[in-house]
């Protein structure tokens, strides 16, 4: 009797599973057709459009760049704007070469330093913080120290080579408002900073040779002998 209740069992739950494969098969296929097409889709269509994309605003850098070589500066900046505009990922090194033009083309330093600025941040790539600490060079003659270390933000205390670009130009600026001990301090630091460019550290080098040692800097403290003292013979 066992053994009639169990085929009895298993014929039911066969008729129940057949009868819902019947009821969702149509949502099956259905996910099923979805899916084939969605990764078609992906691989015949988004996939070479969006590399023909690439293609094409890789064709268009290049030929800005070309007409930059060949001192075009009037076409090179339309390009250079035109890619800029459209914000891919080419835009932040078009924007560096957008301020090269204007710069050399044009002479005009206030027009890269905003073309710079409005890119440049700690926060994004390295085009982004190169164009932020370009912009600070561009803009130090202009602003005050407290203005200069705004502008670069927390990039001065990166332990990175631009983040030693950012500390000289500080202590550049501090030298030139007349604070030679914060100027002093900053090269010496410069001097002994592990993530400083050689030419960096060279320049920290020439400029504490240079600048003359502050008031309140103590000197080096120079040892000096103490006097050998005789003791009198006793005769003892």
């Amino acid at each position: 009797m066992t053994d009639i209740f169990s085929e009895v069992d298993q014929n039911v739950r066969e008729e129940r599973l057949a009868g819902l494969w019947v009821r969702w098969r149509p949502f099956v296929y259905g996910s099923v057709a979805v899916l084939i097409g969605s990764v078609a889709i992906n691989e015949f269509l988004i996939k070479p459009q969006a590399e023909a994309t690439r293609a094409a605003r890789s064709a268009e850098l290049e030929a800005a760049v070309k007409a930059l070589e060949d001192g075009q500066y009037e076409e090179a900046e339309a390009a250079f704007k035109a890619i800029v505009a459209k914000e891919s990922k080419l835009s932040p090194l078009a924007a560096h070469y957008l301020a090269q033009v204007q710069l050399e083309g044009r002479g005009d330093a206030a027009a890269a330093a905003e073309t710079l600025a409005a890119i440049g941040g700690t926060q994004g790539g390295p085009y982004e913080r190169l164009a932020l600490l370009k912009t600070a060079y561009f803009r130090a003659d202009t602003l005050t120290l407290p203005e200069l270390e705004a502008t670069l933000g927390t990039l001065v205390t990166e332990d990175t080579a631009m983040g030693a670009l950012s500390r000289e130009l500080v202590a550049a600026k501090a030298y030139a408002t007349g604070d030679v001990a914060r100027a002093r301090t900053e090269y010496n630091r410069l001097k002994f900073d592990a993530a400083a460019p050689a030419g960096v550290v060279q320049r920290a080098e020439i400029a504490l040779a240079a600048i003359p040692v502050a008031a309140e800097e103590p000197a080096p403290a120079v040892p000096t002998e103490t006097p050998a003292v005789e003791t009198p013979e006793t005769g003892q």
